[in-house]
């Protein structure tokens, strides 16, 4: 199977040399490639820049940066992939880009940042047959509400599964995730490497038909 992963945060330009970033490591999607490598598939990960890589030679990589980025390698790809696990932290705002380099001496700086895209809305376009995996962090919610959240992000973009995160307990063993699917929570994994096995279990399933909703 062909199976695509992303991974990592993306980064937005502010000026020349300045950049609005997240805290996303992208340590998951590259255990989620190495165990999809390890169980026979053919793995392409999308990984930011600055993120964790696959210990696994067999996964092939491309880096993005911003959101455009990561965009454009969504459009090439999807469409010939049998699988995508969309793990990476894309920024939900991007800032006005300022000519050049802003001045240091400045008293103060303001941003005006507008809403980016959600990449993830447009997978299932790219590729209706596909598999589908969406990755929802959410902060300061029960579990009710998570659960509530994966799902809604699950109906909007049209996936198969979201797998839900509370923020504080995304660490290497602790990291704690719900496997969500439209009739509710389907597996609890704790540690990535968990998390990374039950995901490439999905894969096993057997894919939707094209067109499905």
């Amino acid at each position: 199977m062909r199976v695509l992963v992303t991974a990592g945060g993306t980064r937005e330009p502010i000026d020349d040399v300045r950049v609005i970033a997240n805290t996303s490591t992208g340590r998951l999607g590259a255990r989620i490639a190495d165990a999809a490598a390890a169980a026979g598939h053919e793995v392409l990960l999308l990984h930011g820049v600055h993120s964790a890589r696959p210990a696994s030679p067999a996964v092939r990589c491309e880096a993005f940066d911003a959101s455009a980025d990561l965009a454009r390698l969504l459009e090439r790809h999807v469409p010939a992939a049998d699988a995508v696990l969309h793990a990476a932290a894309v920024s939900d705002f991007v800032p006005e880009r300022a000519p050049g380099k802003l001045s240091s001496d400045l008293p103060e700086l303001l941003l005006r940042l507008r809403r980016a895209p959600k990449l993830v809305d447009g997978l299932r376009a790219l590729q209706p047959a596909a598999l589908l995996v969406g990755f929802k962090l959410a902060s300061g919610v029960d579990e009710a509400s998570l659960v509530a959240l994966a799902q809604e992000l699950l109906r909007r973009a049209r996936l198969d599964w979201v797998v839900a995160n509370a923020a504080g307990r995304v660490g290497e063993d602790d990291h704690e995730a719900l496997l969500v699917s439209e009739q509710g929570v389907a597996q609890r994994c704790r540690g990535k490497e968990a998390i990374a096995r039950a995901l490439v279990g999905l894969l096993a399933r057997p894919a939707r038909a094209a067109g499905a909703t």
